[in-house]
């Protein structure tokens, strides 16, 4: 957001931010607005973002997940592709082995 975005929400005028008695309060919209981020949305605070350690840890947590249900889907698919012949075989008439 623009000081000019802030003004206007705030329904002030942006001469009453860029006054000499708002100069802290200035200062303090300037660093925000260049905190935040590209994508309009406004920034954590430094105490609430996630460290480079923790979203490693996240991205490991998450990737050996997804490994488990992968492997999980495969054993399922050969098990369905299993019952699936034995079905086969019953409905021909042939014994089923296990």
């Amino acid at each position: 957001m623009t000081i000019a975005g802030v003004a206007a929400r705030a329904g002030v005028s942006r001469t009453f931010l860029y006054d000499e008695a708002q100069a802290p309060l200035l200062t303090r919209l300037r660093d925000l607005v260049n905190k935040q981020p590209a994508t309009g949305r406004p920034a954590l605070p430094d105490q609430q973002r996630i460290t480079t350690k923790s979203h490693e840890t996240v991205v490991r947590a998450l990737r050996d997940a997804n490994r488990k249900l992968h492997e999980e889907n495969e054993r399922l698919r050969n098990e369905l592709a299993l019952a699936l012949g034995q079905l086969r075989d019953l409905r021909r008439g042939f014994p089923v082995g296990r």
